[in-house]
């Protein structure tokens, strides 16, 4: 075979150095990629909606300020209903010491006081 063609060893070098040239053409990367998407300018420039970007700053202000006062009054609320159980408690604290009420009823109605304002105050701090 290597006798019979002189010029075929020569097509076959030129055939394979065209093969490894194209292959190493295809491995190299474009320096231009494509552009995924296309950015467009905008045809009709026009000053931005300072509304949409800032917001409504007076209805935002409003809620704040409601909230605000939500919060002040319910911490008031909490406040005056702790004082009440504070003071309840102390006043069943001086009956049972000094034994003024022979009955019982009376430190049950106390007790159903402390418990009932207890209940509100806790439902009152879990409202966030």
């Amino acid at each position: 075979m290597q006798g019979s063609s002189p010029g075929f060893g020569s097509a076959r070098f030129i055939l394979c150095a065209m093969i490894l040239s194209a292959a190493a053409a295809l491995g190299q990367s474009n320096p231009n990629p494509p552009a995924s998407h296309v950015a467009i300018p905008n045809p009709t420039p026009r000053e931005p909606d300072l509304e949409k970007i800032y917001g409504d700053s007076s209805a935002d202000l409003k809620k704040q300020q409601v909230l605000s006062l939500k919060s002040q009054l319910r911490a008031r609320e909490i406040w005056l209903e702790s004082n009440q159980i504070l003071l309840l408690a102390q006043q069943l604290q001086q009956e049972i010491v000094a034994k003024k009420s022979a009955t019982t009823s009376a430190n049950a109605t106390k007790v159903g006081q402390i418990e009932k304002l207890a209940q509100s105050v806790q439902e009152k701090m879990k409202e966030h």
